[in-house]
């Protein structure tokens, strides 16, 4: 019994220990992630007036992107290949890290309509293996602290420590070798040790995480219950068209398919030329929000629509093409984007309007409800919990056609 319980506080102290690290690296991350943007898309175009420089440097991180995959492999890898070799037993190698760092960071910096999740998630689980096998931990537990530190990133990433832990949790369906009230506790544990460790780097230096905040919901009444069901099927149809896109785009890029840098410089093309007409298709979405919160008005609903359709094509381009990264970012973007658009037709509240689409066409492509909910939480007034349910709760129930592609977790 002593000796459990000895186990057991070591393991606590070394999941906290260890979110604290995760914590450090994803602000370290992030913060030269935000340098680079800073360089190449305001400090250079202010000295540099040349018209097709989007274009020009979309190209040009294409080229590296390539290069590096030509070079390395394909890195970083997508989040549920990750989750599927741990549950298998594999081994993540360690050794690699800083590949995959430079490999996170190069699609993110040039533009790319991607979020961070999927480089820093590959990064802190093969920190994960090295810090257990320093701790001599058995296979098993390797896994599972694995899977802690994957809840951890995606907690401070997403600046919602509920949204790593559901988000696991709702993957998490293997035997546990460590007692499942044990495990919850460790969840907890390395979230916040992750959570505090990077809100104390941000407030020294700032790094920049998450969407921003939208205001509250002034209007519920009796028009917002009427067409909360139509919000919530307008946003899941678009999470269909997502995966429409993106088995287009998997079967456009199939004589590609060897041709690594051909295939990235096509896709920084594609990026770059949309981006000169529609802007907010590029990046992750995050650095826009605050402009769109503020600028929804003067935009205009043909504008909104089509930048937030072009979005989840292009997102969709980059993962197929080669410039590899997450994709919760962009579809969050697309999503309030097209819910202001349907707010300026509708005598409807916007945030109402914005919450529902955007909760129903996120859970569509992620089929985790819950987790959804709890992420949009930190952005969206307590107000709009409930036409978030059901906007999340529709768009996760309703199936995948068979012709709409492949699922991201597949």
């Amino acid at each position: 019994m002593w000796l459990k319980l000895k186990k057991n506080l070591v393991m606590i102290l070394v999941v906290a220990f260890l979110g604290g690290v995760i914590g450090g690296i994803t602000w370290l991350l992030l913060f030269l992630l935000n340098l680079g943007i800073d360089f190449l898309w305001s400090f250079l175009p202010e000295r540099i007036d040349f018209t097709f420089y989007p274009l020009m440097i979309c190209a040009i991180g294409g080229f590296l992107v390539g290069l590096w995959e030509k070079k390395f492999g394909p890195y970083p890898r997508e989040l549920s290949e990750i989750v599927a070799e741990i549950k298998s037993g594999k081994k993540i190698p360690y050794n690699n890290l800083h590949i995959i760092g430079v490999a996170a960071l190069l699609p993110l910096i040039f533009g790319g309509s991607l979020g961070p999740e999927a480089g820093l998630s590959g990064i802190i689980v093969g920190l994960c293996y090295w810090f257990a096998d320093k701790f001599k931990y058995t296979i098993q537990e390797v896994e599972e602290i694995a899977e802690i530190g994957m809840a951890a990133t995606i907690g401070v990433i997403f600046n919602s420590p509920l949204f790593g832990f559901v988000n696991q949790i709702e993957d998490d369906n293997s035997l546990s070798q460590i007692p499942k009230n044990t495990k919850m506790l460790l969840y907890f544990v390395g979230i916040i040790g992750g959570f505090g460790a990077f809100r104390f780097l941000s407030n020294m230096i700032a790094a920049g995480s998450g969407l921003g905040n939208f205001p509250a919901i002034e209007t519920l009444g009796t028009t917002e219950w009427a067409l909360v069901i139509p919000l919530a099927l307008i946003g899941s149809l678009l999470g269909m068209l997502y995966f429409v896109f993106k088995g287009i785009v998997k079967f456009a890029v199939r004589p590609f398919k060897n041709k690594v840098v051909l295939k990235a410089v096509l896709a920084g093309v594609v990026l770059g030329g949309m981006g000169m007409l529609l802007p907010y298709t590029m990046f992750s979405g995050e650095h826009q929000m605050e402009g769109l919160i503020d600028g929804w008005k003067t935009v205009g609903v043909a504008l909104l629509f089509v930048t937030a359709v072009a979005k989840l094509l292009i997102t969709n381009v980059c993962l197929e093409m080669g410039w590899r990264g997450g994709h919760i970012f962009p579809v969050i973007f697309a999503g309030s984007a097209i819910g202001y658009a349907l707010a300026i037709l509708l005598p409807i509240d916007p945030i109402f309007c914005v919450a529902v689409v955007t909760a129903a066409l996120t859970s569509a492509i992620l089929r985790k409800p819950l987790a959804v909910i709890l992420l949009l939480l930190i952005m969206f007034p307590v107000s709009a919990v409930i036409p978030m349910a059901i906007g999340a709760v529709i768009g996760g129930a309703i199936p995948i056609p068979k012709f709409a592609g492949l699922r991201t977790d597949e």
